[in-house]
């Protein structure tokens, strides 16, 4: 069990990545609030800004694209009718889900975090790479970028 900020307990699903989240973009929309089935899943090297996604830059509609990005979208319907996506942590293989329908079948969407998510605390600091640490990291290393 775990408190989360609000300090109510809730199970975590632990995705097996404990420091570091992988540097992939993903997009998910949960089917409902207990995020125990997916609607669709986006996996993509595409960050939320207009330097990824492009921008109008003229009254004709033209596009101005800075970089070119990929990804893949899925959904529970690309698998065949009456299946449902759900989240899996350390393996692709689900176990068969509560509610699923007769004769359907369920798809892994392996997690890249831990649910549920947290919020930052209010005295919780976002790592920066160009920012001086005092703290040690957890190999124990400091970091001094003023010279």
């Amino acid at each position: 069990m775990h408190s989360n900020h609000t300090g109510s307990s809730t199970e975590i699903s632990d995705a097996g990545r404990k420091r570091a989240a992988p540097h992939i973009k993903t997009y998910i929309r949960f089917s409902d609030p207990s995020q125990s089935s997916i609607d669709w899943m986006l996996v993509t090297s595409a960050n939320l800004s207009k330097q990824a996604w492009g921008e109008a830059t003229s009254p004709a509609g033209e596009i101005r694209i800075s970089s070119y990005e990929i990804g893949v979208i899925v959904w529970p319907e690309l698998y065949g009718e009456n299946t449902m996506m759900v989240p899996t942590f350390k393996t692709d293989t689900p176990s068969i889900p509560v509610g699923i329908a007769e004769g359907g079948s369920a798809v892994g969407a392996r997690m890249p975090y831990d649910l549920p998510l947290v919020a930052y605390g209010k005295d919780d600091e976002p790592w920066v790479a160009t920012a001086s640490y005092s703290e040690p990291d957890w190999l124990g290393i400091v970091y001094n970028m003023e010279g």
